[in-house]
């Protein structure tokens, strides 16, 4: 059958684009093999040109994709699921990743660059780390392959059309060839996620990913040195590449917590949710192979360690794809994605690199050159690899936990293997859970992070030491006594831990940047980064060990929101919210959008209000109304607030009737409605049939119930159900006393219940309300300033490393 409408040729460039970049991949790593074993300059040129054509095959996914997308061709599944003719198009780039095909293309699209980035500049190391990313392209493109070779799903393809997906094949639908215009479903797409609407998602996941693919460049030289037999000189080309991917990787990892507190409404940054704590684990432990690199670079030990955590950082990558896209955690998180049946396939790209690096590490083992006996306890490459073995541990802990579905998958009663006889259960409070295990390691990273720069390698002097390090100390301890009288830290002896070491922390850093370092810029990265990741945990600590919920009711509001944080607000009323009283002012609606405007005055009679926010819910058929914050920012604080529930989503009838509700009724069923029974006795029908053709005309199915109170009163009602000349009418019946209507208005033919909806009266003088959530963050922006620095002096050490190889 020839389709009428569909917009093919694009389509198929995108597939054959996967098809050229798989296939250029496997080329790539065939030849590159090739010319390590024979130095055949040949196979250089194909290895070379293979990967061109795969860089070239990957962009023209990208672009075959994108213009879909920016056509709104919604004879394409993925373009029907993931936008729509209404969405903003600057959110075409949210729409683009928002789907696991669409997220692969771009971790592939990154790799691509990364891997001609080091095509040209790798040298010597070309031939072994081009091979590491070819393999590596490979498995990824196979991914976005969607082809059933002996009857086995091999990835699943952006271009597929809606009528070849297999929920529709066979459908009557697909049998029309003028569908698109036929059916209005075709007519617009099913929409972005209300939630990805939003600035943050258009440059967070680019910049995470970027981020995710920047650790296969350590990885890639680590496996190229263990396959080579060359264990040492890969260091000098790796150092860089491995504070790029920490600087990178961190970037995208803060942005995304900046869209959660802008965008989410859990309250605050981060929430250690399984997704985040997947992106969170590979960059800690990059950050361990990092230091780990430069103390071999400076002191030729723990080298073993440094090929170790540059591997299991890009392994943990695949295992945190394995986790958010195999669907094994469920109801978990609620970032994963859905399962695309590739589960398989992610577990077979997993081991194949885990098995290879692990066995190459432990083949090569007894060759690493030799060490010196110990290092001096007062060295800075010793407290360096502590350091390192910290931040592993932490990481360990954070990945547990995170994985315990996996592991009653595995050796659970019903897992795989059945090891254990009842199943792990997950934390029932996440954040409690991790930052009770996370305390005690920020508080001796941070001393570690104080310390660090004032030993020195091989052996440090310890009056040099104490007099290098004293007046910093004294002026954290100050400090540390303000902050701690301010925000009431003294009963808390972990976070008062926490809080010295941080401030202690981030003032030796900026003393030895402007006093030993002299402002240098050759002392400027490792100390501006120090600094700023000081300050993310003196600003983690405050904002959230010290908020403060504002929105306290004495009013029970059901639904599970808690009285004491969730304020019932009356339209025009005042109540109070911490020092400021507060009035709801009123709702407007733009679009898809429902804003709620919250005036906030210092007292009681001032004319106008020192601010007001507009927190908003954002209305979607996937999710229902959708909480989005607004947020007042203040130099010392924040006060952040969303809307949890509003009056105004209560339907309303035309004629006045709210709070519907809808019941499915079989005869002698009973439901509860405002405190009345409702219970169905009987039904009866009335057909017209036409004289001459005996055809249905009309039909009228009347419903008999009684509606009974507290007190035994009965109340018998007969709404009906009519069907005439093909259209449906209903016959209501409202009962005066109780104010209340009821409709008959369907009738399930599979389970033979009635469908009732029941509404009442909306009463005179009630005034619209909402619930509102508000909260004080003190000095977040002590925080966000952290990220900022410690993100520069990630970038600004990049550029030291590059300039000394």
């Amino acid at each position: 059958m020839e389709y009428i409408g569909e917009h093919l040729l694009p389509g198929e460039i995108g597939r054959f684009s996967v098809s050229l970049a798989f296939g250029a991949a496997i080329v790539a790593f065939i030849a590159y093999y090739l010319n390590s074993k024979t130095e055949d300059k040949r196979y250089h040129k194909i290895a070379r040109s293979a990967f061109l054509a795969h860089a070239a095959g990957v962009i023209g996914i990208v672009l075959s994709l994108f213009y879909l997308l920016l056509s709104h061709y919604f004879e394409y599944d993925y373009v029907w699921k993931h936008s729509s003719l209404d969405l903003e198009q600057r959110f075409v780039f949210s729409a683009f990743w928002e789907g696991q095909e669409g997220s692969f293309i771009l971790w592939l699209f990154w790799h691509a660059i990364l891997g001609l980035i080091l095509m040209f500049t790798a040298k010597k190391w070309e031939n072994h780390s081009m091979m590491v990313f070819s393999a590596v392209q490979a498995f990824l493109a196979s991914m976005v392959l969607g082809i059933f070779p002996f009857g086995l799903k091999v990835g699943s393809s952006p271009f597929i059309l809606m009528r070849e997906t297999a929920d529709n094949i066979g459908l009557p639908w697909t049998q029309v060839a003028d569908y698109l215009d036929r059916f209005p479903a075709f007519m617009d797409g099913s929409g972005l996620n209300p939630l990805l609407q939003n600035y943050w998602m258009t440059i967070h996941p680019p910049t995470l990913f970027l981020g995710f693919a920047s650790t296969l460049v350590p990885f890639a030289f680590a496996i190229a040195a263990l396959l080579k037999g060359d264990l040492k000189s890969w260091v000098k080309p790796a150092l860089p590449w491995a504070f790029f991917s920490v600087g990178i990787l961190g970037l995208g990892i803060l942005m995304g917590g900046a869209w959660a507190y802008e965008a989410l409404s859990f309250g605050g940054f981060w929430a250690w949710d399984p997704v985040e704590n997947s992106s969170l684990v590979p960059w800690i432990v990059m950050v361990g192979a990092a230091h780990l690199l430069l103390i071999y670079r400076n002191k030729k030990t723990g080298l073993r360690a440094a090929v170790f955590m540059s591997i299991l950082s890009f392994i943990l990558i695949l295992y945190s794809t394995f986790l958010t896209r195999s669907g094994v955690l469920g109801d978990s998180s609620v970032h994963a994605f859905v399962d695309l049946g590739l589960s398989g396939q992610l577990l077979i790209y997993l081991l194949f690199f885990t098995v290879i690096a692990l066995g190459l590490l432990i083949w090569r083992y007894r060759q690493f050159p030799s060490e010196a006996n110990g290092d001096d306890l007062s060295s800075r490459e010793f407290w360096m690899f502590i350091g390192s073995l910290i931040l592993l541990i932490s990481s360990f802990q954070i990945i547990f936990s995170t994985s315990i579905p996996v592991i009653n998958k595995l050796i659970g009663p019903d897992g795989f293997i059945s090891l254990l006889s009842d199943e792990m259960a997950p934390p029932l409070d996440a954040i409690k859970h991790y930052n009770s295990w996370q305390l005690p390691f920020s508080i001796v990273t941070a001393l570690l992070i104080a310390i660090g720069q004032y030993l020195r390698y091989g052996k440090t002097k310890a009056k040099s030491f104490w007099k290098s390090i004293s007046l910093s100390l004294a002026i954290s301890l100050v400090i540390t006594g303000l902050f701690a009288q301010l925000y009431s830290f003294w009963s808390d002896p972990l976070y008062l831990a926490l809080l010295l070491t941080g401030i202690f922390a981030a003032v030796s850093n900026l003393w030895f940047w402007i006093v030993i370092g002299k402002r240098k810029w050759s002392f400027a990265g490792s100390s501006v980064a120090h600094f700023g990741f000081a300050l993310i945990l003196v600003g983690a600590l405050i904002s959230n060990g010290r908020q403060d919920v504002i929105s306290h009711s004495k009013v029970n509001l059901g639904d599970g929101l808690p009285a004491n944080e969730n304020a019932l607000m009356d339209l025009g009323d005042t109540i109070e919210m911490g020092r400021y009283q507060a009035v709801f002012e009123g709702m407007d609606t733009i679009r898809d959008k429902q804003f709620y405007e919250v005036s906030y005055f210092n007292s009681i009679g001032d004319a106008e209000p020192e601010f007001s926010l507009k927190p908003f819910l954002q209305m979607s058929e996937q999710m229902g109304p959708t909480p989005n914050p607004d947020t007042k920012h203040f130099w010392d604080r924040d006060i952040y607030t969303h809307v949890t529930y509003s009056s105004y989503l209560e339907p309303v009838s035309p004629d006045g009737f709210v709070n519907e509700a809808e019941v499915k009724l079989n005869k002698g069923d009973t439901a509860i409605y405002r405190n009345h029974f409702v219970i169905l006795d009987s039904l009866s029908v009335n057909a017209l049939f036409d004289e001459e053709t005996q055809e249905l005309k009309a039909a009228k199915l009347t419903s008999h119930l009684r509606v009974v109170n507290v007190l035994g009163e009965e109340f018998p009602i007969t709404p009906a159900y009519i069907i005439e000349n093909e259209m449906k009418d209903h016959r209501d019946t409202i009962l005066d006393v109780q104010r209340m209507k009821f409709r008959f208005d369907d009738v399930e033919l599979e389970t033979k219940k009635i469908v009732l909806k029941a509404w009442t009266e909306q009463e005179e003088g009630v005034k619209p309300f909402i619930v509102q959530k508000a909260i004080i963050f003190p000095m977040i922006n002590i925080l966000w300033i952290g990220c900022i620095l410690m993100v520069i002096g990630s970038f600004i050490a990049v550029w030291q490393r590059i300039l000394k190889s």
